[in-house]
């Protein structure tokens, strides 16, 4: 019987991606002159990296195919230092910008370039800006059918970018036809009769931490997992401003600077830990998978991402 006494209770997830990657800052001439933009990834990583392994902590690193292409390295750094890799897609598109064909391609090629890149299995989606909505239900069937086990892009809220209202804000189970995936939402808690998102970046950064503590501890109180995500350019107060309105501005880059420190908090406070080994199901699956290699057909010998 597997010893669980220091398993991690909850998720802990970034979404690797630059800051003129955030979709409040998206634009045609924008997405034209991403390459002449200051690479800021390599400060991102080496931050987070650093806090991490201060704590000891590993976590889930959704990845932005296109980052993978300009900074390979970057990732296998990632990787090697122990953090499971799951993929953000390839060009960071709203899901809804897409047809149901360029999404497929677009999250193919982006697992694709992880894969060979980590030479390990990437068996977790994440839509850019957590973008997979009621007006796209096409959208997870066909991350089970590319061959993901689980997905984490339904926030369970009213949000101007992503949301669906009244989704399962627990940890469960999705199927169609031969296909299934899990879902695993970010958290959120009903408050005052609205349910609101309490696990992202932005809520770190925004509310006080001794509320944001009391609220995730609720979480922990009903026995289930806290779903933490933040967007790896959250700890970097002193990355080049983007003009624009001034609440997108204002959303961006309120208290950059306290990031750091409360995720420091954070992590001392509860004990978090990566989604494939966190989460039973998929600590199961991926062991399984890495087994019998069914998910790369024998493409070429991959390593387990699961810790024992």
């Amino acid at each position: 019987m597997q010893d669980t006494r220091n398993q991690p209770r909850h998720i802990l997830t970034f979404d690797l991606e630059e800051h003129f990657h955030a979709s409040r800052f998206d634009s045609p001439m924008r997405r034209r002159h991403w390459s002449s933009f200051e690479s800021r990834i390599h400060t991102h990583v080496e931050r987070i990296l650093e806090v991490l392994g201060c704590h000891s902590t590993k976590a889930t690193f959704f990845t932005l195919g296109w980052l993978a292409e300009q900074h390979p390295s970057v990732i296998r750094a990632v990787s090697v230092a122990g953090h499971e890799i799951a993929c953000l897609g390839y060009g960071h598109e709203l899901v809804a910008a897409h047809t149901p064909q360029s999404f497929r391609e677009d999250i193919r090629r982006a697992k694709s370039l992880l894969e060979d890149i980590t030479g390990h299995h990437v068996v977790g989606f994440r839509a850019p800006s957590l973008s997979i909505t009621a007006h796209t239900p096409w959208a997870l069937p066909i991350v089970a059918e590319e061959g993901f086990l689980y997905d984490s892009s339904v926030l369970p809220i009213v949000h101007d970018l992503a949301g669906i209202p009244g989704a399962n804000r627990w940890i469960h189970q999705l199927s169609w036809n031969e296909h299934s995936l899990l879902e695993i939402p970010p958290s959120t808690l009903n408050v005052g009769g609205f349910r609101i998102a309490i696990g992202g970046g932005g809520d770190l950064r925004a509310l006080n931490y001794p509320v944001l503590k009391s609220l995730l501890s609720r979480i922990e109180a009903f026995d289930k997992p806290i779903v933490a995500y933040m967007r790896s350019w959250e700890i970097d107060a002193a990355q080049p401003r983007i003009r624009d309105t001034r609440l997108s501005e204002f959303r961006h880059y309120v208290n950059l600077d306290k990031t750091a420190d409360r995720l420091h908090q954070l992590l001392a406070d509860f004990q978090f830990g990566p989604i494939c080994e966190v989460t039973f199901q998929i600590r199961e699956l991926v062991r399984l998978v890495s087994w019998s290699g069914a998910i790369l057909r024998g493409r070429f010998p991959i390593q387990s991402q699961t810790t024992t």
